[in-house]
């Protein structure tokens, strides 16, 4: 018998929600990954190309890092957006009301459960949440509770079952 009330926790999945779901956990995955450190490695490679134009005359390495620079901060993104864009509008949840349930045993959508074991971490963002489990990140936003207590309640169920990150 669980010793908690069950925490419901709904929101509607539209184009506004996806919008700040990606933003988010691109910005969070990308903090928290080494990838971020090739584009130190173009910035240093595009000053190389500086002194390599000025001195030597020659451009090929400014040109050449200046593209990549400008594929990995602009071009990447805008790819990854576009084909996470495209996922959302020909999804079956778009538009839709998602509601989970929320126990000591873990997160219940309709008819599937997920056991917390099964979860790898829930991390808050800014006035969000992601969850993760196995490859993929879910974006609940504050507002998908009913009020604060219950974000809070959230929070501390899955602290006690290790899995609740700080940022």
């Amino acid at each position: 018998m669980s010793i908690f009330n069950p925490i419901r926790i709904s929101f509607v999945w539209d184009k506004e929600n996806f919008e700040k779901a990606y933003e988010k956990s691109y910005a969070y995955q990308y903090k928290h990954s080494l990838r971020r450190y090739f584009g130190w490695f173009l910035i240093a490679l595009a000053q190389f190309g500086v002194v390599a134009a000025l001195k030597g005359g020659t451009v090929a390495l400014l040109i050449f890092s200046t593209i990549l620079l400008f594929y990995w901060y602009i071009v990447k993104k805008w790819l990854l957006h576009k084909r996470a864009l495209t996922a959302f509008e020909q999804s079956p949840l778009k538009d839709s009301t998602i509601t989970i349930t929320v126990d000591d045993k873990g997160l219940k959508q309709e008819d599937r459960m997920v056991l917390w074991e099964e979860i790898k971490g829930i991390v808050p963002i800014e006035d969000a949440l992601l969850l993760y489990y196995k490859d993929k990140s879910f974006y609940i936003p504050e507002r998908a509770f009913a009020s604060l207590e219950e974000k809070n309640r959230f929070k501390s169920i899955a602290k006690q079952h290790q899995r609740f990150f700080d940022a």
